[in-house]
């Protein structure tokens, strides 16, 4: 399986990307996970970065629910104009930092992306 995750917002998009890599590779329970970074270039006429695109594969077996565990728990340190869009299969979820910081969200969260994969899986809860 894979999810791309694109950062946006922030002074330096393409800083924070890097720094959420590491985030991703520094965790224990992403051994296996294969990280990747794909700058993505500004629209013409704007002053800014559109943001970077990180892909991570993955294998089945509960690991999506750590990535997004992973991802909102370095979203929660960040500054508030820091966003990530996070796409899995067809189906695609904005998350800011308020969601983040809020359980409940993280875990919604899960479930919308998980729910793009389910048809392939045996019915297990997740998160």
């Amino acid at each position: 399986m894979h999810m791309s995750v694109a950062v946006t917002g922030g002074e330096r998009p393409s800083g924070e990307a890097l720094s959420l890599s590491k985030a991703l590779l520094s965790d224990p329970d992403l051994r296996s996970v294969e990280v990747r970074g794909i700058p993505q270039a500004s629209s013409p006429g704007s002053m800014s970065s559109a943001g970077d695109v990180l892909l991570i594969a993955f294998g089945a077996g509960g690991i999506g629910a750590t990535v997004v565990q992973t991802l909102c728990t370095w979203l929660a340190g960040r500054r508030r104009d820091v966003r990530l869009s996070v796409t899995q299969g067809d189906r695609t979820v904005e998350i800011d930092v308020t969601r983040a910081r809020d359980m409940d969200e993280v875990v919604a969260l899960y479930r919308q992306l998980d729910s793009s994969t389910s048809g392939s899986r045996d019915g297990e809860a997740g998160a």
